[in-house]
């Protein structure tokens, strides 16, 4: 099976032939699918530790956190703690999560995702967007934050190729991510690719692709929607592999392209 690297090289590659004169643009969601947001998840609990004095999660990492931020309830179910506690900890999370120390301090990119948002910002006329389901109020924190990781990476994110959920927190998602998808192409933008964990957002946005130009591609990170509704014409992957988009003449021919 061809890895998702591979082929998002090889559709940015068919799309620059095909809208030679064209700008491009790669959309990409930000929570769990660049940012593994397992990170934030442990600072807030360990903050709630430091608070409270209490140890409830001294030892955690980030591999033993395998709920997305908004089932923070679940991760606690599975603990040993009175729930009195399990809920002080729950509002604990609610209040900081996104408060702008964390925001800005706390995230941190999965392994090679600026890597390749560099590769692809690199390319003649070729732009990467950003779609999220976080909302207008921390528009300044997001963009400072993302352009404080990726500034060490030769990366920078532009205020508007970033697209906001209107609506509030955890409303409207789908309808949003679709808003988001009409708002570049609105600015003259083809789209190439659009990156996401959530499957529910990757059908909306297959069905409000009628063409099926736009490649899919599903980040196998957490999320929380059915992975059974995840568009059969979507590729998936984990590992941001640089090298991957950089695709030999031996591998194109065996992808049956031209030389």
């Amino acid at each position: 099976m061809e890895r998702w690297m591979n082929r998002l090289a090889r559709q940015h590659r068919v799309m620059k032939r095909r809208y030679p004169k064209e700008s491009l643009i790669v959309v990409f969601d930000i929570d769990d699918t660049i940012l593994d947001l397992r990170h934030m998840i442990l600072n807030v609990l360990a903050s709630f530790d430091r608070c409270h004095d209490t140890g409830y999660f001294r030892g955690l990492s980030v591999d033993d956190i395998g709920v997305g931020e908004t089932e923070i309830h679940r991760m606690m179910a599975g603990l040993w703690m009175p729930e009195r506690e399990k809920r002080k900890v729950v509002q604990w999370f609610a209040a900081h999560a996104w408060s702008n120390p964390v925001v800005r301090h706390a995230h941190r990119p999965f392994p090679g995702a600026m890597d390749v948002i560099r590769w692809l910002q690199s390319q003649e006329n070729t732009f990467v967007g950003l779609n999220t389901g976080r909302i207008e109020a921390i528009r300044k924190e997001t963009i400072l934050s993302l352009n404080t990781i990726g500034r060490a990476h030769g990366v920078l994110f532009r205020d508007d190729l970033l697209f906001m959920n209107r609506y509030g927190w955890g409303e409207r998602v789908t309808e949003s991510k679709v808003q988001g998808m009409r708002y570049f192409q609105e600015q003259g933008l083809r789209i190439v690719g659009f990156v996401d964990n959530e499957p529910e957002n990757l059908q909306a946005v297959a069905e409000f692709d009628g063409a099926g130009e736009i490649l899919l591609l599903h980040a196998d990170t957490v999320y929380s929607s059915d992975r059974g509704i995840i568009p059969a014409r979507a590729v998936s992957g984990r590992v941001y592999d640089i090298g991957a988009l950089s695709v030999s003449r031996a591998q194109r021919n065996e992808l049956g392209e031209a030389a």
